[in-house]
């Protein structure tokens, strides 16, 4: 008798297992090899990762709650397969939550998103966790290198604003955010919050506390969206109140499709507003069944006050960047594509921005770039 209800307990618990949703593993491991010019600095070839999509590990799942409802998880972590690191995470949105480790011994962690979710298909989702943030979709979809590799907008977007991190650049801890659902004729969006956790009593109370929407529209052969984000920070020298704004769109012509992106960052100094506006152009050009060649041209207008100067002297307003990459990529299979991207950078004033993953040239210089790699998706 014993063993009649020791069976029937394991059948209802495998029942339990089997009515539920599966829950899938994916990801994609993508290597390359490099060639950076960086002027007076010198020349580098190395291994990187990540140029045609960013190397990720990928946990998720649903189950069907009845009535419409569905529940859902989501983790997805950053690895660098050239040296079998993962990549870090911030724990509060602020240059105090950085999760760091010695080079070498970072473990895996869910650094790009990890939320759990609540849903139906005629109201939306609700998610709560780590996720990125409204402008970054943008990014991702309006950039013609996808936000990856020497030529991505995020060169001029996000590096160089101030000398402090801004941990919610991408991706935003302690989050709630709510999901249009996707029967609204092509109108799509989301807005969300975050929070800094700090207590109410301390001098730096509201930072890390995020808030920012995004709102798009695609039909046919046009997606265009808007989107904005605030973080705030007390002032000083180096960091203060950060907002992103952003809008972009696509258009499939068939012979091309063609991308645009507009971003404004500001930062708001204790000793004046830092600004940063970047403009970038590009398409897709199909090549046969297989292939695809990628073009970009970007620029940096720096538009801070006129109290921030350089280390010389001079203002920081006349640190302008030029960018155009040019690359090309072709699909071996659905799943596994070889590609090469060149990309070649102008600094002008005492702007110093380099290339992703490239190493910074002394103010002013020029720096180029070479990825060739492989991507592979599973």
């Amino acid at each position: 008798m014993k063993n009649v209800f020791v069976l029937s307990a394991i059948a209802l618990a495998c029942g339990g297992a089997m009515a539920q949703s599966s829950v899938t593993l994916s990801g994609i491991v993508d290597v390359n090899v490099q060639r950076f010019d960086s002027g007076s600095v010198g020349k580098a070839t190395m291994v990187g990762n990540g140029g045609l999509s960013t190397s990720r590990l990928v946990f998720r799942g649903t189950e069907d709650l009845g009535g419409g409802l569905y529940a859902g998880f989501w983790l997805e972590g950053s690895i660098n397969p050239d040296t079998g690191e993962g990549r870090n995470s911030n724990l509060n949105n602020q240059p105090s939550g950085a999760v760091a480790g010695t080079a070498g011994t970072v473990g895996f962690k869910f650094d790009r998103q990890s939320y759990v979710s609540l849903g139906t298909k005629s109201l939306g989702e609700l998610r709560m966790g780590h996720d990125f943030i409204p402008t970054h979709w943008n990014s991702i979809y309006f950039d013609p290198f996808n936000a990856n590799g020497v030529a991505r907008a995020g060169n001029l977007t996000f590096a160089g604003v101030t000398t402090a991190p801004l941990p919610s650049a991408i991706t935003a801890s302690n989050s709630v955010s709510y999901w249009l659902p996707a029967n609204l004729g092509g109108v799509y969006g989301l807005v969300m919050v975050a929070a800094g956790e700090n207590s109410s009593n301390a001098a730096n109370a509201h930072d890390g506390n995020l808030a920012g929407f995004r709102l798009g529209y695609a039909a046919g052969p046009f997606d265009v969206a808007v989107a904005m984000t605030r973080t705030r920070n007390t002032a000083s020298a180096t960091i203060g109140d950060y907002t992103h704004a952003n809008v972009g769109g696509t258009y499939n012509a068939g012979f091309a499709k063609f991308f645009a992106l507009y971003n404004t960052v500001k930062v708001k100094l204790s000793t004046g507003d830092l600004r940063k506006d970047t403009m970038e152009v590009g398409a897709h050009i199909p090549v046969g069944p297989a292939g695809r060649i990628r073009l970009s041209y970007a620029v940096l207008d720096d538009r801070s006050a006129a109290a921030l100067t350089n280390a010389n002297g001079s203002a920081r307003s006349s640190n302008d960047v030029r960018q155009w990459g040019i690359g090309y990529v072709h699909d071996l299979s659905k799943r596994t594509a070889l590609y090469g991207t060149y990309a070649s950078m102008s600094n002008r004033g005492q702007a110093a921005y380099a290339l992703s993953g490239g190493r910074a040239p002394l103010p002013g210089e020029k720096t180029t770039g070479l990825e060739v790699g492989i991507r592979h998706s599973f």
